[in-house]
């Protein structure tokens, strides 16, 4: 027996139909009604047309250095380009006046209220400080909670600041080639990447042999890009002299060449002692390979002594542990 229409709505046979026409018609309401819900779903489908659901996926063309105009926006389309040129100032001479006037300043208010303690007349208000009406030292006492605000707030940000790592002269010099090439920006205010002893790098660097690697894995693919005369410069910049790859691919290919050393640093000394024969001579070499290990971790790492000590003592456990487990011939 074939349904009625409504319920046929109501079970959804008829995907197109608005919910609202569905409610309506499935509870025979009148005319009246269906007019003002046709009218909603006019209004409807004029908000909200057909294929709006759609994603369109219109990739839009990466804007590139050049595309920026001259001066500012081109610089710091530049140096926006990749973490390592986030260079900037200290201003340590700066820094330290300032400190030295604030404290100086507190030393002053100090004085005052040493000053006004000695001079106190009423013992009752050094001794409750619900008691003490003394105007000047309670004045005293306010400007001295300022100063000591002021003085802890840059206290904390020159601690902040002084542990920004040193800007690399690599990157330094790379700023300076791109100002001299392009002349965009006036030279009294690009001199700050001359004061390289005060230049600090806002963006954190990897460990010591990583950025080796990196700056290797970087001169490499720039001389291999220009030995095949490639025009695509990942499409950072149109200059030809301007060559800034993506930092994660730079990451990979290091993390990959770093890895047949470690393997070699950390199973070399196993193969060497394997082939020994005495037990003198497999000491040394643990000894030797102990020396080695702490001299390129030290190097080449930014770990502390404690971790620097941690780290030697596993490695030379793990190395006497398998000189005990193995019979000597």
């Amino acid at each position: 027996m074939d349904r009625p229409y409504g319920a046929t709505l109501e079970l959804g046979e008829h995907g197109t139909t608005h919910p609202f026409a569905i409610s309506a018609i499935s509870h025979g309401l009148g005319w009246r009604y269906w007019k003002s819900i046709r009218a909603t779903v006019s209004s409807w489908m004029l908000k909200y047309p057909k294929g709006f659901h759609k994603r369109e996926d219109h990739e839009r063309p990466r804007v590139q250095i050049e595309d920026y105009r001259n001066g500012y926006p081109r610089y710091s389309a530049l140096v926006a380009s990749h973490d390592s040129f986030h260079i900037c100032r200290r201003f340590s001479n700066l820094r330290v006046h300032l400190l030295l006037l604030k404290q100086d300043r507190l030393s002053i208010l100090e004085q005052r209220l040493e000053r006004i303690n000695r001079e106190e007349t009423i013992p009752l208000r050094l001794g409750s400080s619900r008691s003490d009406n003394n105007v000047e030292r309670n004045s005293v006492l306010s400007e001295i909670d300022d100063a000591l605000a002021d003085y802890d707030a840059l206290i904390e940000r020159n601690h902040r600041i002084l542990n920004l790592e040193t800007a690399r002269p690599r990157n330094v010099l790379s700023l300076q080639n791109w100002i001299k090439g392009n002349g965009c920006v006036a030279r009294e205010e690009t001199a700050y990447l001359a004061r390289s002893e005060e230049l600090a790098s806002i963006a954190d660097t990897d460990d010591t042999v990583m950025t080796w690697l990196e700056t290797i894995v970087e001169d490499s693919l720039t001389r291999l890009r220009r030995c095949l005369r490639m025009d695509r410069h990942l499409d950072i910049s149109r200059d030809p002299n301007v060559h800034i790859p993506t930092q994660s691919s730079i990451t990979r290919l290091a993390r990959v060449l770093m890895t047949p050393f470690i393997i070699t640093l950390l199973l070399a000394p196993v193969v060497i002692c394997n082939c020994l024969t005495t037990l003198a001579a497999r000491l040394c070499a643990i000894v030797i390979a102990t020396t080695v290990f702490m001299a390129i971790l030290s190097g080449s790492t930014k770990a502390k002594t404690v971790e620097l000590v941690v780290a030697g003592a596993t490695y030379t456990t793990v190395l006497v542990v398998f000189i005990a487990s193995t019979n000597t011939p």
